[in-house]
């Protein structure tokens, strides 16, 4: 499962880079059936408030599934990289549960009648 890193320097960096994707290996081999596709972006970046933060965008999609984005900063790399994969596999497993097992169908809405005089 190819992963495509991007940003500034900080995607250059080795270390980070070996953490995106094995977390990204990790996060592929939740869900075996399905073909992953990911884009990580990571990049520093300077908050008035709260300083200077390495901000990581991941955008992953499963083969049957919609699209997810997720966002997270904080001061070191693993913990935003962290972060993002762990909000990434939560969002991933409801979205194919959506698509695998629909919450209800016609024949539930439409069952009930009301009665009255």
């Amino acid at each position: 499962m190819p992963i495509k890193i991007g940003g500034d320097t900080l995607a250059l960096d080795r270390d980070i880079r070996r953490l995106i994707e094995a977390e990204a290996a990790k996060l592929a081999a939740r869900f075996p059936g399905d073909e992953l596709e990911a884009n990580a972006t990571i990049q520093e970046e300077f908050d008035p408030l709260h300083g200077h933060r390495v901000r990581c965008e991941l955008a992953a999609k499963l083969t049957h599934g919609r699209p997810v984005i997720v966002r997270g900063a904080h001061k070191t790399a693993s913990e935003a990289i962290n972060e993002v994969f762990n909000l990434a596999r939560r969002n991933l497993r409801r979205a194919r549960r959506s698509v695998v097992h629909p919450a209800t169908s016609k024949s539930a809405t439409f069952g009930a009648t009301a009665v009255g005089g």
